[in-house]
């Protein structure tokens, strides 16, 4: 299933609740760092192939779903990456 595939069978299964769909650290599969001539481009890459749902009154579930693309900037690319590093 892709990410708008998942997006509608929730919203059929729950009609009248509100649902979110986000991408957070456990969903991520690839970070893509683009360069030109050296210098980091203001947009990159995140490849995500799980999405978080969150529906009203319920945990937050983790499904699988095909690999969905993102774009980001340099600064919350980096911003990650200094987190992931800092880390024991």
């Amino acid at each position: 299933m892709n990410f708008f595939e998942v997006q509608d069978m929730f919203k059929q299964m729950h009609p009248g609740k509100q649902i979110s769909f986000d991408f957070d650290e456990k969903c991520h599969r690839v970070h893509e760092v683009i360069y030109t001539d050296g210098i980091p481009n203001p947009m990159h890459h995140i490849e995500n192939d799980k999405v978080k749902v969150s529906v009203q009154g319920q945990e937050p579930i983790y499904i699988s779903i095909m690999p969905h693309r993102q774009c980001c900037t340099w600064d919350h690319m980096r911003n990650m990456i200094l987190s992931k590093s800092s880390k024991p």
